[in-house]
């Protein structure tokens, strides 16, 4: 995701979309920016609840102190511990010196426990604790330390079958679920494509320092008519790509990946023919489904691959009766 601005600011300016959906997600966060109250991000694989925490941390009250992300799901279970607590010098082989774990490194700031559902049931234990005592010690001291952190973390696991199956604790659960924030994937927010693409084309061309500014209209169109099934980081990578192999001062549908979008490119080449806007491409679209559905909402909905309730918004806005 694009780098969070640092100085404190709008949570809908560190986390621009359209969707009435995720508006209503900054709204609520909006409400509870000032405080402390821990907070579970859920979604697929991919549709931003990293760059939402740490939108959420650079929002917030504890913005000028640290972000400290763990990602649960990579640390090997024999060293969660140390990375969690640190350790005092000694305290093991390897042990030559006093580390500092994640907890002490985040004091002020936010902790934020990527994909909290992965940790082993003994670790998620041990996690409670601290949590509800608001206090550690490092592996081999003796000396406690207060914790003062805002606990945020995220799932893209189903938890309710997760607490069902008990892989799960359920009061760790309750303890990081004080309030609840679900993303919608990309195939049901894709008047969000076009900000992003460019958040991330600003970012891409940046980094391999190239003199692009923006996208042929075509490119556009193309990039919505995607479905994104590997949601932002699959659109953030296909930006990477094309920043690489552009030549010109805007990304053509040339430079991107051919597999991607090879099912769309004759309706694009038609419609770029036509100099269809992109919402008239939209609109011609989703009229021809309806057709085909003989406008059966919930068919059409998954054919298009956003939810009911966005189809009905969209028929209304297009006016298509």
């Amino acid at each position: 995701m694009p780098e969070a601005d640092r100085s404190r600011g709008s949570i809908r300016r560190l986390f621009p979309t359209r969707n009435p959906h995720v508006r209503t997600v900054l709204r609520t966060v909006e409400k509870i920016l000032d405080n402390d109250a821990n907070i579970l991000l859920l979604g697929e694989s991919g549709v931003g609840k990293d760059f939402l925490a740490e939108a959420i941390h650079r929002s917030g009250i504890r913005r000028l102190q640290p972000f400290v992300r763990i990602d649960c799901a990579s640390i090997p279970e024999e060293l969660f511990e140390s990375e969690l607590f640190g350790y005092e010098k000694g305290t093991f082989t390897d042990a030559v010196d006093r580390k500092p774990g994640k907890l002490e490194m985040a004091q002020r700031g936010t902790l934020y426990f990527d994909e909290v559902g992965t940790l082993a049931p003994h670790l998620q234990a041990k996690l409670l604790r601290v949590i509800q005592e608001k206090r550690f010690s490092r592996l081999g001291g003796s000396r406690n330390i207060d914790l003062d952190v805002r606990i945020l973390s995220s799932s893209n696991l189903p938890l309710e079958q997760l607490l069902e199956t008990g892989a799960l604790r359920r009061d760790l659960y309750y303890r990081l679920n004080v309030v609840s924030l679900a993303l919608p994937p990309l195939r049901e927010r894709r008047e969000d494509v076009p900000i992003l693409a460019r958040a991330f084309l600003r970012d891409a061309a940046k980094r391999y320092k190239k003199r692009i500014t923006g996208f042929a209209p075509e490119t556009l169109a193309l990039l919505q008519s995607h479905s994104w099934p590997g949601n932002l980081r699959e659109l953030r990578n296909v930006i990477d790509r094309a920043v690489i192999l552009e030549t010109g001062s805007a990304v053509t549908p040339e430079s991107l990946p051919l597999e991607t979008f090879v099912s769309a490119s004759d309706l694009v080449s038609r419609a770029a023919e036509r100099k269809m806007t992109l919402d008239d491409l939209e609109r011609e679209y989703i009229r021809e489904i309806l057709r085909q559905t003989r406008s059966n909402y919930s068919k059409a909905a998954e054919i298009l691959g956003i939810n009911r309730k966005t189809l009905l918004e969209k028929r209304r806005r297009y006016r298509l009766d």
